[in-house]
């Protein structure tokens, strides 16, 4: 054990040593054990990972004395589950990142795939090694003394804390992760559909100290980050016994156009037809490559899908609240209402459903473009965008979240109304009131982004 107070210039080996200071659980603090369910395919096997923490204490980082004693915040009371990330952001990951430099980033950092992971490790800036899920204590009190193998196979609850984090793996093609509750620390290892866990690391632990487990196995992730997603089978090509084709486990059909919106399917892949019905769709589905947008409700991820480029609209249900998946839902319906305008004043809808099983919802539409406040409007534009919000009223639907975000313009000039969650129906007749005001705000909001006239207000001839 390294007595990190007796030196005034520590080691990086000595700095990883330095032990995080224990929170405070309030009183008031949430003491359920609860936790939202979890849907997808769960790993074949949960193993215990035996020698996790010999690899680490055989490790020796960096001996040359270069870095004052990490500086760490004690007295966080904890509250709710928000107040244990906010102390692993400061006492852990902040830290870590002080430490190694600017090779490692451990933050909130979101994914471009889908699911919202708690925190994210990044390396050189740009690629993901590992994620990091976080819980309150009491979600995971009755592991007590047993190995996490042991209470997967015992307890509903660890079940799905486990399926959480596999998911968000397999979806990133991760091989590493870590789950914490501040106190208590797992590391996780996959290997395609196999998964192993460490034994448990308590915060206090000197033999290996919590930090350095963090950082050997970022270390680890960085050199081998990546584990095929389980639905993902490496097959010898034909002729070449070297080469490796990827190719889905299984093909099942897609959930029939006459099952609800709302029903949401066991876990499976899909293949489609042509008419966007609800789908069972999956990893082999998708190409994700960045994020267009986040929002109150989740990502808006730019991907292909069979070979087309896509805007995929996603919600991660384990961490968003039931009214969000209503909404999306909804705005299906609506797409659906407005099938006769899709791809002429509002996207075309190309799919939707359940992803992994029932990890995430996600709607996928055609690309629309940039948001109005990136542009100025012609004459002509003004005039279609407004027909376009009547075309949608003559459907009795008021859009209810008109703004700037909400209205993209692509490269051909073409306007498009996006984000129907808010949207709702009305009698156009009785409701005409309603009707008018939205037109006049939508009409208002064009006239700020109108290209005759330029924020000094000279008059630009701009033609329509």
């Amino acid at each position: 054990n390294i007595n990190t107070y007796s030196f005034p210039v520590l080691s990086l080996e000595e700095a990883l040593s330095c032990i995080p200071p224990p929170v405070t659980y309030s009183p008031k603090c949430t003491t359920s054990k609860t936790t939202t369910k979890i849907n997808g395919d769960p790993p074949t096997s949960v193993l215990l990972w035996k020698d996790f923490f010999e690899e680490v204490n055989r490790f020796r980082f960096d001996q040359q004395p270069r870095f004052e004693r990490p500086q760490f915040i004690p007295d966080k009371v904890v509250l709710n589950e928000e107040d244990v990330r906010v102390a692993i952001d400061i006492n852990i990951c902040l830290v870590l990142n002080r430490l190694t430099g600017l090779e490692y980033d451990f933050s909130k950092r979101p994914t471009h795939t889908l699911g919202i992971p708690d925190f994210t490790c990044h390396y050189l800036v740009e690629s993901l090694i590992l994620v990091l899920e976080v819980k309150r204590k009491h979600v995971l009190k009755d592991i007590k003394e047993q190995t996490f193998p042991e209470f997967y196979q015992a307890d509903e609850k660890a079940r799905m804390v486990i399926q959480q984090i596999y998911n968000y793996m397999g979806v990133n093609e991760l091989r590493y992760s870590i789950l914490a509750t501040y106190d208590n620390h797992w590391f996780l290892r996959r290997e395609h559909t196999e998964l192993w866990i460490s034994k448990t690391l308590p915060l206090q632990s000197e033999s290996p100290p919590v930090l350095k487990a963090y950082a050997y196995l970022a270390r680890q992730a960085k050199e081998d980050p990546q584990s095929l997603n389980p639905l993902r089978v490496p097959v010898p090509a034909h002729g070449d016994s070297n080469s490796r084709v990827l190719r889905s486990q299984s093909n099942l059909p897609d959930i029939s156009s006459s099952q609800s919106v709302n029903q949401q399917p066991t876990s499976n892949t899909s293949v489609y037809q042509q008419s966007p019905n609800q789908q069972n769709l999956s990893f082999a589905d998708f190409k994700f490559k960045s994020i267009l947008g986040e929002g109150r409700s989740g990502k808006t991820l730019l991907c292909t899908f069979r070979g087309e480029t896509i805007a995929l609209k996603s919600v991660d249900l384990s961490k968003a609240p039931p009214y969000v998946l209503e909404e999306m839902q909804k705005e299906v319906e609506i797409y659906k209402d407005l099938a006769d305008i899709q791809g002429k004043y509002i996207p075309k809808l190309v799919c939707y459903g359940y992803y992994g099983g029932g990890m995430s919802f996600v709607i996928g539409m055609t690309i629309a473009g940039t948001s109005l406040s990136e542009h100025k409007i012609t004459k002509r534009q003004r005039t279609k965008a407004l027909k376009g919000l009547e075309a949608i009223h003559k459907h009795g639907i008021l859009h209810n979240d008109i703004r700037e975000e909400n209205i993209l313009i692509n490269d051909n000039g073409d306007v498009y109304l996006i984000d129907f969650g808010m949207a709702g129906r009305a009698d156009i007749k009785k409701k005409r009131k309603l009707f008018d005001e939205e037109q006049l705000k939508f009409s208002n909001l064009l006239d700020k982004y109108n290209a005759h006239f330029v924020d000094v207000g000279l008059v630009i001839h701009a033609t329509s």
